[in-house]
């Protein structure tokens, strides 16, 4: 068995935690542990993590990594970055193929496709039924995982199940997000559950299936591994369930009654969190007095409420929401509005992920910004050179080792330099530690785009 870990999803439905550049999957919601790192710790549960296939998007390929290495180096092993993306079905697809072709997969083993982004408790009851799972893809089937649902939800894909054989359901028809009425009737009828965007089936079923529905990207499957990713961008944009789900006759449904969500607002997750003996959940610095019924979540600075009900408040280090729970259309309004005005908080996260380490914005300014650096053991950052720009270091903890000009040393604890304008550099880390490193800009242009970046032997 092989689990396929689908991790390349954008979105800023958890505004402003959450941005397109740092989508959900990669926050820290649940005990301080990020959602992808959940997965993974599922779909380990499930197989060896020699057996676990990520897909994700190039630009959060250096991030997916970090984590995977986290639960278990064996992860980072099976990384794919998709040069485009182009939703599930095609991601599906891409995963197959290296499946096939790297891990020697055979047409008749059982795959499972997981989602990145999810809550799911407990992982005992989850186990158990992608293990029925596994059983129905064994028989031929195209399995699709449903949740029974608690309320009437709109925000929703919904599954209508029909006969009932060995424990799984064949699939009668796919609903789209529903009206409030018509998601009460849905509950109350019973043979209705929630679509969670979770598959299982073997290889060969799932390239009849695409074959026959779907044969532009069974085409494109055709041909090697490195043929699939260069030609990627030809893939039509579709997603599983329209590619194939709901066309084929071969699916079924198996209803799963756990504890899930699919986070997609803070209004739901709050519905999934601890809360206090006043219904409030705080994570957090957060000091709440006669607060009812709330959720405050700090990612960086203390909050504090007082005398609220039914109140959302998110904070991170370059912005604040504020909206009253239950108004999660607001919030998406309010996202909307942002973007058209063109504001960065929408698809820059404060903190970003390199291959050879990660940097927060701390401060910026009129002609300064201020960094924080941390560089990973035995890695440095290419020779470059800034034009409009300045930059002073300051060694925090560690040892780094520093090439200024044709001036190469290392920079101590409680030490600093200063690199000139149009002066080639390279920060390096030499030891086995991490190094922290204060960088303070000044120019009249501080921008990620005022660099010039050389190769090793072009530079020498």
């Amino acid at each position: 068995m092989k689990v396929i870990v689908l991790a390349g999803g954008r979105g800023t439905r958890l505004w402003p935690l959450s941005r397109e550049r740092f989508p959900k999957q990669f926050l820290k919601l649940i005990d301080g542990k990020s959602l992808l790192e959940c997965t993974y710790r599922r779909a380990i549960a499930l197989a060896g993590a020699q057996d676990v296939v990520t897909v994700t998007s190039a630009d959060f390929l250096f991030l997916t990594k970090e984590i995977a290495e986290s639960v278990d180096p064996k992860l980072t092993e099976s990384i794919i970055a998709e040069p485009v993306g182009k939703n599930t079905a095609p991601a599906v697809g891409l995963a197959v193929k290296y499946i096939s072709e790297k891990l020697q997969g055979s047409p008749d083993e059982p795959l499972l496709v997981l989602t990145s982004d999810h809550i799911i408790e407990p992982l005992e009851k989850f186990v158990d039924y992608m293990k029925l799972g596994l059983l129905a893809a064994d028989q031929g089937y195209l399995v699709t995982f449903g949740i029974k649902p608690t309320r009437p939800e709109t925000g929703f894909g919904y599954i209508q199940m029909g006969e009932i054989m060995n424990g799984f359901h064949k699939a009668k028809r796919f609903v789209e997000k529903p009206d409030l009425e018509t998601a009460q009737k849905y509950l109350n009828d019973g043979s209705y559950c929630w679509n969670s965007g979770m598959f299982g089936f073997t290889t060969a079923t799932f390239l009849e299936e695409i074959s026959a529905y779907q044969p532009q990207i069974y085409e494109l499957l055709n041909g090697s591994l490195e043929d699939v990713v260069r030609d990627f961008e030809k893939m039509p944009s579709i997603s599983m369930d329209y590619a194939i789900m709901e066309k084929s006759n071969k699916v079924v449904v198996i209803p799963m009654e756990l504890s899930w969500s699919d986070v997609g607002s803070w209004d739901s997750y709050y519905d999934v969190m601890e809360k206090d003996q006043e219904g409030n959940v705080l994570v957090g610095d957060v000091l709440a007095l006669n607060a009812k019924n709330s959720l405050a979540f700090s990612d960086s600075r203390l909050i504090t409420l007082a005398g609220l009900e039914d109140t959302l408040v998110v904070e991170t280090q370059d912005a604040v929401l504020i909206a009253k729970k239950g108004d999660s259309q607001e919030v998406r309004k309010l996202v909307e509005e942002l973007k058209a005005r063109g504001r960065k908080e929408i698809t820059e996260h404060p903190e970003m992920v390199r291959p050879w380490g990660r940097y927060k914005v701390l401060d910026s300014g009129d002609r300064y910004k201020i960094k924080r650096v941390l560089l990973k053991p035995g890695n440095s950052l290419r020779p470059q050179m800034h034009s409009h720009r300045t930059e002073h270091w300051v060694v925090i903890r560690g040892t780094a080792q520093v090439k200024i000009g044709d001036e190469t040393f290392l920079l101590h604890e409680g030490e600093s330099t200063f690199v000139p304008k149009e002066t080639v550099h390279i920060l390096g880390n030499p030891t086995d530690s991490e190094v922290e490193i204060i960088e303070v800009e000044n120019g009249d242009y501080l921008e990620e785009d005022d660099i010039i970046v050389y190769d090793v032997d072009e530079e020498n």
